[in-house]
């Protein structure tokens, strides 16, 4: 039996829209826009950086699709809400929730870190997923939707001065998991990407800022494909995985990160 492959618009998007949670970032904006690409709608979150959201949305609308970006913080679970019950009214449904964000991390050892910081990354990032997990998940029920969280590679291999990153991103795979279990009766898919070092976003900023050439060469040369990742290679990961391509994968989670998990 021959197996037909989709080809242009993906049928899952020709209603509603999604939402991208941090969209404005480097690799948010890579996800919305391989998103419209294949046909979808998009309403994005930024934090602070409405010019960059701005240029996101006026690249989707050159292609076609509607997009729209808010300014959310999912730390505020009534205020997430809210901003969910409104794009669901407008648009009929939301088919696919991508959770791209987290709060700006340093490098820095767990003796030196403090409660004060590491509640505060808690808060932002995993508590933050678990609310727009809470605000979304009825109306991704409705749609029989998808759920993509962008946690990171290092989930895998305990890191070096990067706890405070990997932490909050390991607890927020279980949540996704969690969902994937219970909600798969529902028709809910869940999964995860975990991007390795990506040369744009909050890790480039990690490469240029905390580190110098030589020790950024020496990290490069660590990964076995011997190059850092680009956004492209993870939104083209994360749409994979809400595409109908995806339509009997959930619960799990690909390392986008040229081998750095080996």
């Amino acid at each position: 039996m021959a197996v037909q492959m989709s080809k242009g618009p993906d049928p899952r998007y020709s209603e509603g829209t999604a939402i991208v949670i941090g969209g404005s970032g480097g690799i948010g904006r890579a996800v919305c826009e391989c998103l419209a690409r294949d046909g979808s709608n998009v309403v994005l979150t930024y934090r602070r950086n409405k010019g960059r959201a701005d240029e996101t949305v006026a690249a989707i609308q050159a292609m076609g699709r509607k997009a729209e970006a808010a300014s959310v913080s999912v730390e505020k679970a009534d205020e997430l809400k809210v901003f969910v019950d409104d794009v669901a009214k407008r648009f009929g449904s939301i088919h696919s929730v991508v959770y791209a964000a987290g709060p700006e991390i340093h490098m820095c050892s767990i003796r030196d870190l403090t409660p004060v910081q590491w509640a505060a990354a808690v808060n932002a990032d995993v508590n933050g997923c678990f609310n727009l997990v809470w605000a979304t998940l009825p109306y991704l029920k409705a749609a029989v939707g998808a759920f993509v969280a962008v946690i990171a590679a290092s989930v895998e291999r305990v890191p070096s001065k990067d706890i405070l990153s990997a932490s909050p991103k390991a607890a927020i795979e279980m949540l996704i998991r969690g969902v994937a279990k219970e909600e798969g009766r529902n028709g809910i898919r869940a999964n995860c990407v975990g991007p390795g070092w990506v040369d744009a976003g909050l890790g480039k900023a990690v490469l240029e800022n905390e580190f110098t050439p030589e020790q950024v060469e020496r990290i490069r040369k660590s990964i076995p494909l011997r190059q850092f990742g680009q956004p492209e290679d993870i939104a083209e990961a994360v749409v994979f995985m809400l595409s109908s391509k995806a339509k009997f994968i959930t619960g799990q989670t690909i390392a986008v990160d040229g081998g750095g998990q080996l």
